[in-house]
């Protein structure tokens, strides 16, 4: 079925868009490496009052260290809090730089 889709297509492809996922980007602070975490809006998250709580253990692929993370959302899924251990929050566009350009771990 893939293949006479594919052959009768118009060539558009349309953009798949993670509406159900929320994304998360850590640096570890031993060895300076960068893990993206999605959290699943129905599967991950559990209420906390009028908002949510999500509880993980981050581990890198480079040293395998463990940074225990708790992230406070309000009803919206806007980040109300955050913290992390053994490791700090970077912004997507930081994640998505070469490592070349990167600071070291912990600066």
């Amino acid at each position: 079925m893939g293949f006479l889709k594919k052959l009768f297509s118009t060539g558009k492809s349309k953009e798949y868009v993670d509406t159900r996922g929320l994304y998360f980007y850590a640096q570890c602070d031993q060895c300076g490496s960068r893990v993206r975490v999605r959290a699943d809006k129905q599967n991950d998250l559990n209420r906390d009052g009028e908002g949510f709580v999500w509880h993980k253990t981050i581990v890198d692929n480079r040293c395998f260290r463990q940074m225990p993370v708790v992230v406070h959302l309000d009803g919206n899924y806007r980040v109300r809090s955050q913290e992390i251990e053994g490791g700090q929050f970077i912004s997507k566009e930081l994640y998505e730089q070469p490592e070349a350009d990167l600071p070291a771990a912990g600066e």
